[in-house]
């Protein structure tokens, strides 16, 4: 017998609608001993002859109802776990969802661990590990790049990318364990040279596989977005403007910043960490240099810069490259106050160094607010800009380790080859590889390791 897990598969917190999801082999006893319609009891039959159909009915408590419910029962092997599995939509109050969840138990189901769905899904075959894994995190995606990248691999990307390595790993293992049995016979093989080819072209792919996810990785964290300039041009400002409170401090007294301040936010759905730097000036307080000195270290390592000036007072274009030459290059240079801008601003006498540092430049208004939608597409476009997931992939921790080793193995076998060594010998690097992937998409025995990944779940999946 199968034991019976219960658990909320819904978030936590009120909603409109709460899920109860049930597995395990006493999933229609359950079922039968908490629902009625019109103050009777269900059958099995009935439940049976409405399987994967919504039933309109009472969860009832001795008796008692307790809630209006649809309910739903999916039968071994069609389910998400692959064993009897229903699901219990209730409204989402969490007190009346705590309660049924007890009723469930009090009936015979126990907590669910977390991932254990998923994982009695993996069990009993109907997911691979690395669709697991896709799983969860697309469930825990916190960007939109992050959820394209889970995306393609919950529609099978890495099963299809490591089942493409399987299949050449198994055809050089053949060709070398044919040329191993029949070398004596008048049979054609392969030459070497086209074996190393083929072993140098598995191990790019390896290689660039690898690669691929540590982009995709990068891609993921936020991007951080940095504001610089002298004091007083409104980077505090700007700041809080954009993250929407009052976070740092506004003053016109310069040097007010004395250090920088981050603050994270979403960008429609690009993660940034935002930062407001000390404003950079000529100070003999060994504090505000300190301060300065970091921010300068932060506006280099960003991904976007956006340098702050202000165009209120006179503009000194000489001056201006005297002071920031070393970080125009590619920044958004954000020209503030231009609601009262000075005669001397003016767009046509930066022609030449939006050229040459491939300088943006965005006029704004933080007190009017005028042209701050147009720098966040800016912002957008220029983070955006820096990547597309098309040609990445995401590699979990685990998946990752296991391409690297069938890289090692490869490169060692190829080395071999080089080396005139007999394909007895470097065959066993191919064995090796061919248990590594094997591991990718889950020929994994070891409780400890699986116990490990899905842990990572939350409990309801």
């Amino acid at each position: 017998m199968i034991d019976t897990i219960a658990a909320l598969s819904t978030a936590q917190g009120p909603g409109a609608i709460g899920i109860l999801r049930v597995s395990g082999s006493l999933v229609l006893p359950i079922s039968l001993a908490v629902l009625e319609k019109k103050g009777n009891s269900l059958t099995e039959s009935f439940i049976q002859n409405q399987k994967r159909t919504a039933i309109f009915c009472d969860f009832v408590e001795n008796g008692t109802p307790l809630d209006q419910i649809v309910f739903f029962y999916f039968p071994a092997p069609n389910s998400y776990t692959g064993e009897d599995l229903a699901e219990f939509h209730l409204h989402g109050n969490p007190i009346l969802l705590k309660r049924a969840l007890h009723i469930l138990f009090e009936k015979g189901a126990r907590p669910a661990q977390k991932g254990e769905f998923t994982k009695r899904a993996y069990l009993n075959g109907k997911i691979n590990l690395s669709g697991a894994e896709a799983i969860s995190r697309l469930i825990e995606a916190r960007s939109k790049y992050e959820l394209e990248l889970a995306q393609k691999n919950v529609f099978g990307e890495i099963t299809k990318l490591s089942s493409k390595i399987r299949s050449d790993l198994i055809s050089l293992k053949a060709e070398c364990e044919a040329e191993i049995d029949f070398s004596t016979e008048d049979l054609t093989f392969e030459s070497l040279e086209q074996r190393k080819n083929r072993m140098v072209d598995l191990k790019n792919l390896c290689s660039k596989l690898i690669k691929n996810s540590e982009r995709a990785e990068s891609l993921i964290l936020q991007s951080t977005v940095v504001l610089f300039g002298e004091p007083n041009t409104g980077k505090s400002s700007l700041m809080n403007l954009l993250i929407g409170k009052d976070r740092s401090i506004i003053s016109d007294v310069p040097g007010t910043t004395r250090d920088y301040i981050a603050e994270e936010l979403s960008l429609d759905g690009i993660p940034i960490r935002l930062v407001d730097t000390a404003g950079i000036r000529e100070t003999t307080d060994n504090i505000e240099q300190m301060g300065i000195e970091r921010s300068k270290r932060e506006a280099d390592s960003a991904n976007v810069k956006l340098l702050l000036i202000d165009t209120s007072v006179p503009f000194d274009i000489n001056s201006f490259l005297t002071k920031h030459k070393d970080r125009l290059f590619e920044s958004i240079l954000v020209a503030n106050k231009i609601d009262a801008k000075h005669p001397t601003w003016d767009l046509k006498n930066l022609e030449n160094i939006q050229k040459e540092f491939n300088l943006t430049i965005s006029e704004i208004s933080c007190k009017s607010k005028q042209g701050i939608s147009d720098l966040l597409n800016l912002l957008k476009l220029k983070l955006t800009s820096q990547e597309n997931t098309e040609d990445l992939v995401l590699l979990e921790d685990r998946q990752r380790y296991h391409i690297q080793k069938i890289e090692s193995c490869l490169s060692e076998s190829i080395q071999l080859m080089e080396n005139n060594a007999p394909a007895e010998i470097y065959i066993q690097e191919i064995n090796v590889a061919l248990l590594e992937i094997g591991h990718v998409n889950g020929i994994v025995e070891n409780e400890e390791i699986l116990g490990r990944i899905f842990s990572k779940f939350c409990v309801g999946k």
